[in-house]
């Protein structure tokens, strides 16, 4: 049933936001573009952040099966609290994944409509993140959640790596799932 639940979200999480939505707003906005905007260095660039994005997204999932000992999927959610790598910097880095790949998008095909989408995306994650994930992190985590999210930033990543985060990874929390 995880299997199952895993490929569903995929399909309908990642893959929809990811491809079939800017896939459909590039025929609904019937825009006619060069890839890049005619420009090759910003086509080049577009591909640079979309694999940027990926890799991100990539290594998110291997930090949460490694040390989270969980998936990004939420019947398997992490049960413990990320805080090393790009976690120490961010609590959020699997939305920045999204955003980049999105930003790719949009200078890759030279579209300007993805560019709303990653507008409308970005607040969209947002919205998700301030009314149920943050206060569902904080339910299960409890204490050691409010202290991290006092020391790492929300959104926009803070690279002057902070002490006080060493102590909080020296306290994890194990939830149990079952």
């Amino acid at each position: 049933m995880k299997l199952t639940d895993g490929i569903l979200y995929g399909f309908v999480g990642p893959f929809s936001v990811l491809y079939i939505i800017p896939q459909f707003l590039m025929k609904l906005s019937n825009f006619k573009s060069q890839g890049g905007f005619g420009i090759p260095v910003v086509e080049l660039c577009g591909l640079l952040f979309l694999w940027i994005g990926a890799a991100l997204a990539i290594w998110c999932t291997i930090l949460m099966n490694f040390f989270g000992e969980g998936t990004p999927f939420v019947n398997s959610a992490p049960r413990k609290i990320l805080t090393r790598n790009v976690y120490s910097y961010v609590r959020h880095p699997m939305m920045w994944s999204l955003l980049f790949v999105i930003f790719g998008e949009a200078l890759m095909y030279g579209q300007p409509i993805l560019f709303v989408w990653l507008i409308a995306l970005a607040r969209i994650l947002r919205l998700i993140v301030s009314n149920y994930e943050e206060p569902q992190l904080e339910r299960r985590f409890g204490e050691s959640w409010t202290e991290y999210c006092q020391k790492v930033p929300c959104w926009f990543p803070n690279f002057r790596k902070n002490k006080v985060t060493a102590a909080i990874i020296s306290q994890r929390v194990e939830i149990d799932h079952d």
